[in-house]
Order: structure tokens, then sequence, then C-alpha cells
């Protein structure tokens, strides 16, 4: 008798299963690494937000003349060194000139009794030649974590779409959070012992002593003396602050406006 072959059914997946389970992973996967990505990116975000914010206001700060004139006022300037408001402005016209060109040295030259004359003293131009390399860092990374903070905008708002605008309001919200933290301490500390805190910025900051000047012979503190950066330093607080506050309006603004 001829044998008659009986085909066995398949103990394996059949063809339509193994299709559904292939599609369901293609579907899967991009929805957990687009959620990794979004978080990643949300966290640089607000990682990132303080920094710019922060070291905006400092060069904003830094190159403002109402702050120079409210610290002539304040700290009666004028009659601590001899020169005029408009010489002790044309001295921070320079300073600001000097952070921001190629020269190597500051020759601050001001009329004084009735000469032209240069007014700092060879450590204290040694001395602003680090403070320029400190400034210009600043204005570095303030540059580029601005640039990378619009790359995150864009990047985010064209992979997510409506669902970008409550990420940013989560992430502009623990970066506030974290912030006004700093600031909370940072403040505290500068109420209560701000030249500690001072004197520990210039230890971090610079590796040398040419810091340490006579706050009676020496025009640099004289023109800048401790207070002036403190209050210079309450002032950047608030601008961030404010700046945090704005930022979240708008985004709130932006979430109502997309649904």
């Amino acid at each position: 008798m001829p044998r008659i072959l009986t085909a066995m059914p398949s103990q394996g997946p059949d063809l339509k299963t193994m299709e559904l389970a292939r599609q369901s992973v293609t579907l899967v996967r991009p929805g957990r690494k687009s959620a990794v990505f979004s978080g990643a990116g949300a966290a640089i975000f607000a990682l990132l937000l303080p920094v710019f914010l922060i070291l905006f206001n400092v060069s904003y700060v830094t190159n403002s003349e109402w702050l120079y004139d409210y610290g002539w006022w304040r700290n009666d300037i004028a009659n601590r060194t001899g020169l005029s408001v408009e010489e002790l402005n044309n001295g921070a016209d320079q300073i600001k000139e000097y952070f921001g060109n190629d020269a190597e040295f500051l020759d601050l030259r001001v009329n004084f009794g009735g000469s032209e004359v240069s007014l700092y003293k060879e450590r204290e131009i040694l001395h602003m030649v680090d403070v320029k390399a400190l400034m210009q860092g600043v204005f570095s990374i303030t540059r580029w974590s601005g640039i990378a903070l619009l790359v995150l905008l864009v990047a985010g708002a064209f992979t997510l779409k409506r669902d970008a605008a409550p990420l940013l309001l989560r992430s502009l919200r623990w970066s506030a959070i974290g912030t006004g933290v700093f600031l909370v301490m940072f403040g505290a500390t500068a109420a209560i012992n701000f030249g500690w805190l001072f004197t520990q910025f210039h230890f971090l900051s610079f590796a040398n002593d040419l810091w340490l000047l006579d706050p009676y012979r020496d025009y640099l503190i004289i023109m800048f003396p401790q207070r002036f950066f403190f209050e210079a330093a309450m002032f950047i607080g608030v601008l961030t602050v404010i700046d945090f506050a704005l930022l979240f309006g708008a985004a709130r603004f932006a979430r109502k406006r997309l649904g």
C-alpha cells in the first residue's frame, strides 16, 4: 500500500502571529526611545537654563551703565577717589571695552588733578588680566549655552509637536525650583557673611593673590568696594527670578494657545 504522508501542524507561531509581533515591536520601540530622548532633553534644558540666565545677567549687569551710576552714588566713590562722576564713568567704559577687546593689559587713563594719568598700578593691572579671562569665559559660556537651549527648543517643538509645551512647563518648573533653592541659599549666606563668600569666590576663580589689594591706596578696590559686588549679586538674583517668571508665563500662554 502506498504510504500517505500527513503534514503535521507546526508547533511554532504562524506567519500572521510573527508579523503582528514584529509590527508591535516596531511601534513600541520608537515610543520608548522618544520618551527617553524627550526626558533627557528636558533634564538638560532644566540644568542649562539657570546657567544661561545667571551668566546672561552677569554679562548684562557688567556692561550696563545704571549699575555703575548707582555704585558711585551708593558708595560715595567721587569723594573717596577725588574723581568726578564723569571721569568715573569714563573709567568704567574703559573697563567694559577692555573685557571685549584683544588688549592684554588695561591702561585706565583719567583726568586727575588737571592732568591725564594712569589710575591703576601694576598689581591692579595684572589682576585685571585675570578678571578679563574670567569675564570672557562668562561671555563664551553664555553664548554656547544659549545656542544649546535654542537647539533643544527647536528640536522639541519639531519632534514632540503639541507635547512640547507641557514638557517645557515641567522642565521650567523643576529648573525654577532648583534655581530658587540655590538663590535662597546664596542670598542667605551673602546676607550673613558676604565677605567670606567673596573671598571664597576669589580663591576658586583665581590662581594667584593679585586680588588682595589695599583699600586705601589701590583705586581698583576703591572704585569697586565689596558692597558694590554684594549689591550687583543681589541685582543678578532678582533679574534671574524675573526671567524665570516671564519664561514660565510665556510657556503657559503657548500651551493654552496650542490647546
